[in-house]
């Protein structure tokens, strides 16, 4: 009997010890799934490719991949032994003026070669990783894959027409890269989920898709031309985003009643002629963007106002509807109009002897223009011949636009991304929608707007620090309307605000409105709620080399391009620009990726009403309220602006802060001297710690460019976009001599 009950226990302890293998057989095979070893080689050589970027640090040939934890920068999934989704986001955005692009010895060839040894995946996402070349037409090996995301990278070049059979495909997003040319005719794109084809340049031979759209978004591209006549018959489309682009032409009036259409931004391009009061909104329509076009005549009834169930945004252009102050003059938009003017529904087919008149008028407009250039031209020239005192500076020789040359090397290439519509919405601001706070959260960020954390008390207003719920951090501006400002025109004047997005400033990101009764006084206050940019100022990414790494010759020259690619837009956002801003170096922030950005710029000012004598009002109280509208101070404003721009330049170049006027001038006039009696003698005005990182002629063209800005007679001094143009051609000049193997030129 003992014998029995021992084989008993055995044969128990026997079986419970089976079972909890098989449980335990059965947990780990579902928690942790075994892929095949080719899957697991093929994710560490893509990592050897993607020249170990910091999100895959951790991999190593035991990491369990179908394990690792999911975060927005890194995605692994699996079914059986098969990877089905990849997602990486890595740290090398693609942004203007910075060169955050993988070395030569990159190959997208190599790279979608080594991918489609993951033939299950449905999801690729590779955004931000220094990504160039172009794109290879073997990226339709991919059979069941239904989202492609490659944005925030530098390819370039036509999209393959390969990509036309992904018959899966339902995410295409191809944003923030420099794919090159004008919008495709899609004809068999009729329900692809999301094509995102963001910040390109796409090609004139892009392929027609094939299946779903429901989602087209390219914006913040260079595309030219008129919008595809095919788009008009996506019926199940529910968001069309063109925005940003230098698209011309009339708009299809048939696009604003698209059965399933909800949002539709044809915003910051060149469109010109009229929407036909007939046209008709589809009743899924809640978004409409069309600011910042060449758009004349009225508005048809369902885009005249905004509605409970319908925003519309129509500012910047030429109409005769909604405020006027927020429309340019009828010149703005004329020069614009005979290139593409919508006629009237009975008479789009007109006769043969229409188009023979048209044709004559055409042709003689472009005659008499070309004849006005020339003589603009001839006269320019001989302006400057008078002025012998000025610089002359250089101009690169490409005679063609910097975008349109898909040869350039991935730092080129990043030149021309910021121009100024497509930066404006660029970068994470894309991710961060401008919406209105309530008191209670701002309140809550500032800690009751405690005295610890004001940072600025000023003629600007009152600047606290403050803590958003998710962690993020701001300022907040307080500012008091003014009682003169009809308060019916302040949702629009912060839809104005609204629209100061830019990768090159401190963007505000929203704002709240508080009203307070003192008897019969009503005091109106304005709260603006900013991103607070927190990884120091330029200087002292300069200056501080006990706390920083010091910033080399092609950062600072990055840094400097991205202050004028900020200063541009703020000259040309808003009808009159914004001028006579707060320029000082110290107010130039750099965020954790060197993207420099402007925090303390100007907020608007609007043309006063007819009935007043002309000039510009501000909407909010300040101590210095000038009158900043009169031509007088908008001109001494925007020449103030270079003035700046050319002192933040000096001190990048020499490391030196440039001081009091008399300073600078005594500065200048040295560095002129130099330049003209001994050029070989600049490595005695540059900054100790550049030394050996730049090109002669690159420090050379910038020098000039800061002299002709700190000029002591502010009409000697160049527009922002002369600046601009040199500062992109000192760029082109460091990124040949840095590629070069020749360094004999190195001082």
């Amino acid at each position: 009997m003992a014998s029995l009950s021992v084989t008993r226990r055995n044969s128990s302890a026997s079986l419970l010890l089976f079972i909890l293998q098989c449980f335990l057989s059965f947990f780990i095979s579902s928690d942790a799934q075994q892929l095949a070893p080719s899957q697991s080689g093929t994710l560490l050589r893509l990592q050897r490719l993607l020249e170990y970027p910091q999100v895959l640090a951790g991999w190593s040939s035991a990491t369990a991949f179908c394990s690792l934890p999911t975060s927005l920068s890194l995605s692994v999934a699996c079914s059986g032994d098969r990877i089905v989704e990849l997602v990486i986001v890595g740290d090398r955005p693609a942004s203007p003026g910075a060169r955050n692009a993988l070395s030569l010895a990159f190959s997208s060839d190599s790279l979608f070669t080594t991918l489609s040894r993951l033939p299950s995946l449905t999801t690729i996402s590779l955004v931000a990783l220094g990504l160039w070349g172009s794109l290879p037409g073997k990226v339709d090996r991919f059979p069941s894959l239904k989202t492609l995301n490659l944005s925030s990278n530098y390819f370039a070049g036509a999209i393959p027409v390969e990509i036309s059979t992904m018959s899966s495909l339902q995410n295409l997003v191809l944003s923030g890269n420099s794919f090159n040319g004008s919008i495709p005719d899609l004809k068999s794109l009729t329900a692809l989920v999301e094509l995102n084809v963001g910040r390109n340049q796409l090609g004139p031979d892009f392929p027609s898709l094939s299946s779903n759209l429901v989602t087209l978004v390219l914006k913040d591209n260079s595309f030219r031309g008129k919008i595809p006549a095919s788009v008009a018959s996506f019926h199940q489309l529910q968001k069309l985003d063109l925005s940003s682009n230098r698209l011309a032409g009339w708009i299809p009036p048939s696009l604003f009643s698209l059965r399933s259409i909800q949002y539709l931004d044809l915003s910051h391009n060149t469109f010109t002629g009229e929407i036909p009061s007939n046209a008709s909104c589809g009743d899924e329509l809640g978004f409409v963007d069309i600011t910042d076009n060449h758009l004349v005549g009225g508005l048809p009834s369902c885009l005249r106002s905004n509605t409970s169930t319908r925003v519309v945004l129509s500012s910047g252009n030429c109409l005769n509807a909604g405020d006027l102050r927020h429309q340019h003059s009828e010149a703005y938009c004329s020069d614009a109009a005979f290139a593409a003017v919508l006629p009237p529904a009975n008479k789009i087919s007109g006769s043969k002897s229409n188009v023979g008149v048209i044709l004559g008028i055409t042709g003689g407009v472009v005659v008499g223009a070309a004849l006005l250039v020339l003589l603009v031209f001839l006269a320019f020239g001989r302006a400057r011949v008078e002025e012998p005192q000025a610089i002359a500076l250089p101009k690169p020789v490409a005679t063609k636009s910097l975008s349109q040359d898909s040869t350039r090397t991935p730092a080129e290439a990043v030149l021309d991304k910021g121009h100024m519509y497509g930066a404006a919405r660029t970068g994470t601001l894309g991710s961060i929608p401008y919406r209105v706070f309530s008191m209670e959260e701002l309140q809550e960020a500032t800690n009751g707007f405690d005295p610890s954390n004001l940072l600025e008390d000023s003629a600007r207003g009152q600047v606290y620090k403050g803590h958003l719920q998710d962690g993020s951090l701001t300022t907040v501006r307080s500012l008091r309307l003014n009682q003169k400002f009809s308060p019916q025109s302040l949702p629009q004047y912060l839809d104005l605000i609204s629209k100061l997005r830019h990768h090159h400033l401190a963007s505000i990101l929203g704002h709240c409105i508080f009203s307070s009764q003192d008897g019969s006084n009503t005091t109106t206050m304005v709260f603006l709620v900013s991103e607070h940019v927190t990884n120091g100022t330029l200087r002292s990414h300069i200056t501080e080399w006990r706390k920083r790494e010091m910033l080399k010759w092609p950062q600072r020259l990055a840094a400097v391009t991205g202050v004028a690619r900020g200063i541009q837009f703020l000259h040309t956002a808003a009808v009159p620009g914004i001028f006579g801003n707060d320029l000082n170096i110290e107010n130039i922030m750099l965020d954790k990726t060197l993207t420099a950005k402007i925090s303390n710029y100007n907020l608007p000012v609007l043309p006063k009403n007819k009935n007043s004598k002309g000039g510009c009002e501000r909407p909010f109280v300040a101590a210095d309220d000038r009158d900043l509208g009169s031509i007088h101070n908008l001109e001494q404003g925007e020449k103030e602006d270079i003035y700046q721009l050319g002192l933040i330049l000096l001190e990048i170049i020499t490391g030196k802060p440039t001081g009091s006027k008399n300073e600078v001038d005594s500065l200048v006039s040295l560095i002129q001297k130099t330049l003209t009696d001994s050029p070989s003698d600049l490595k005695g005005i540059a900054d100790p710690s550049i030394r050996g990182t730049y090109a002669v002629d690159s420090l050379r063209t910038a020098i000039e460019i800061s002299l002709n800005c700190a000029s002591r007679d502010p009409n000697q001094r160049p527009s922002i976009d002369d600046v601009l143009w040199n500062l992109q051609y000192s760029a082109q000049i460091q990124d040949g001599w840095a590629s070069s193997e020749n360094l004999s030129i190195q001082v």
